[in-house]
């Protein structure tokens, strides 16, 4: 039986996503709300939650290129080199680069409401045979469609709604939860999740190594296993940093799954973007 994804209550729905397809399942848009538990606490939505939305628009285009077999994300890089404040609009523009029978490649443009460039992302997919498990892919072709529903919003910060929690600053060691509102169609903490996760626990060291307010701009993220146990939990390498910039290695693992190897993502941070 084919399952029914995202459940009513996820992630997903809250962040208020919309969609427009089109029909030769080349290209698809996608926009997201920006407001304040998005943010960092400069003030402009978190590189996660941006990575998130194009994980969602990427995966969704990638599934249909891939039909009718499905899908795994391998890799996300994401450039930001602009900031989207609460209030604003981000819109993901997605392409697709290559679609061939083992690999499914995605361009994103991430833009907001007034054309203004906010950053782009580039994704590669592994296409696996499909199971019965994995939800159809509903490409709606007359209108924008959402996710969400009535009641979907996020009623706290980002970082409190994931849960996470800090135990090494220095050494950007964080925990976070699999919960059921974060997890994707695979029962896995999903993708942008994972994203976000790697980069607080680079925020973090980054920041204790040197004392200003930094923040992620940019992430090279290679999936490497899932998280279905949690614990998730970071480890960060401060590769090098200097006045108003630094960049780091971090490294997840599944800490209730024998600290399987997750992820592996290399992050830079700099000053407030603009």
């Amino acid at each position: 039986m084919t399952a029914v994804y995202p459940p009513d209550h996820h992630l997903l729905r809250d962040l208020r996503f919309s969609f427009d397809h089109d029909a030769d399942a080349r290209r698809s848009r996608a926009w997201m709300p920006v407001v304040p538990e998005l943010c960092t606490d400069l003030g402009h939505a978190r590189a996660g939650a941006l990575a998130t939305l194009v994980d969602v628009i990427g995966g969704g285009l990638a599934a249909s290129a891939a039909a009718p077999g499905w899908i795994a994300t391998a890799d996300l890089t994401l450039h930001l080199v602009g900031a989207a404040r609460p209030g604003s609009v981000v819109e993901a523009r997605a392409e697709v680069l290559r679609a061939g029978r083992t690999t499914v490649v995605i361009e994103v443009a991430l833009v907001d409401e007034h054309e203004r460039n906010i950053g782009t992302a580039t994704m590669s997919f592994s296409v696996l045979p499909r199971r019965e498990t994995n939800p159809e892919v509903d490409r709606v072709r007359d209108s924008p469609s959402t996710m969400a529903t009535a009641s979907s919003r996020l009623d706290r910060p980002l970082l409190d709604e994931l849960g996470v929690r800090v135990r090494d600053a220095a050494r950007g060691v964080i925990d976070v939860p699999v919960t059921d509102w974060s997890r994707n169609s695979m029962g896995a903490m999903q993708g942008g999740v994972v994203a976000t996760v790697a980069e607080v626990a680079a925020e973090t060291a980054l920041r204790a190594a040197t004392n200003e307010q930094l923040v992620v701009a940019d992430l090279q993220v290679t999936y490497l296993g899932f998280g279905r146990v949690g614990p998730v939990r970071t480890a960060v390498d401060v590769l090098g940093s200097g006045a108003g910039h630094g960049s780091a290695r971090v490294e997840l693992v599944d800490a209730g799954a024998e600290s399987r190897q997750m992820t592996v993502v290399h992050a830079v941070a700099t000053r407030a973007l603009t």
